[in-house]
């Protein structure tokens, strides 16, 4: 593949599942010790389980343990954890060495001896769900196979599957420069629905403008613990905890020295009420005991 090849294929990459407006890392350290303490970029949870058929402890745990490994390991030496177009560019760059930039990466990897992990923000936001559904994943996981055949996990599909068949509770949040506005507005007026191209539409509890309706969102939004998210049709995936969206950036690399500086970091979390990367969002929360 020639360098002009490579630059087309990144460019049809980032459209999907990509974010703008990435910020560098900042890693500080606790009590100016020293430069190898590194704080958790996420917080572990504490809280007593409040949902029925998922633990948002333990899925919140074990997304913070993935987002902390590799955020010390970013900056001390260099993470398993990679974004899936951060590898596409690697393997095409070889800074005047034989062995490509990704190449280079597993042999180090190799002599730690480990093994890569690749990411993207559905891969992400899986690992979340899974941990927190427990044995309840294998279920929905095969209800996947049976509705959406060889389909890959996507937002919207995980998504429909939740509300149909583990009583999640769907909401629409869509703003006024949304190109899917009226395509939102009609479906939830005529069936209480969010309208998926080509596939099941969503039953969805309510339909919010992100201005308008900010108090409700954010009502909602803290008496979650967890939410499963997407964004515009499913351009994007992601999970919140509580009033924060937490997202991962496929084009992450696995450590400083191989980060350009277009690139950042591969996990990053934002404020639900300030993310402006999409117009249109479907959040989903767990049933809740009681």
């Amino acid at each position: 593949m020639n360098q002009y090849v490579a630059i087309l294929l990144l460019t049809i990459l980032a459209i999907s599942c990509s974010s703008p407006n990435i910020e560098p890392i900042v890693i500080e350290s606790i009590n100016n010790e020293t430069q190898d303490t590194v704080k958790l970029k996420t917080e572990l949870s504490t809280l007593e389980n409040t949902y029925i058929g998922f633990n948002s402890p333990i899925a919140i745990n074990h997304i913070a343990n993935i987002e902390n490994s590799y955020f010390t390991a970013f900056k001390n030496s260099f993470s398993k954890y990679y974004g899936t177009v951060w590898r596409a560019g690697a393997e095409e760059e070889y800074k005047n060495d034989t062995v490509s930039v990704y190449n280079r990466y597993l042999n180090e990897l190799k002599q730690k001896g480990q093994t890569a992990d690749s990411m993207h923000c559905t891969i992400y936001a899986v690992e979340g769900l899974k941990a927190g559904m427990g044995s309840n994943f294998k279920k929905l996981d095969s209800l996947h196979r049976v509705v959406y055949k060889k389909h890959e996990h996507a937002g919207w599909s995980i998504g429909y599957l939740l509300v149909k068949y583990f009583n999640w509770k769907a909401y629409v949040i869509v703003d006024d420069y949304s190109k899917e506005l009226d395509r939102c507005k009609n479906a939830f007026a005529k069936n209480q629905t969010y309208d998926v191209w080509n596939q099941p539409d969503i039953p969805v509890e309510e339909l919010y403008h992100p201005y308008d309706d900010s108090a409700s969102i954010d009502s909602l939004l803290n008496a979650n613990e967890f939410g499963w998210g997407f964004s515009e049709q499913g351009w994007h995936t992601w999970l919140t905890r509580f009033d924060k969206l937490k997202e991962c950036i496929w084009n992450g690399a696995p450590s400083r020295e191989y980060s350009h500086e277009a690139e950042g970091n591969l996990f990053r979390t934002t404020m639900f009420a300030t993310y402006t990367d999409y117009n249109s969002h479907v959040i989903i929360f767990p049933p809740k005991q009681g």
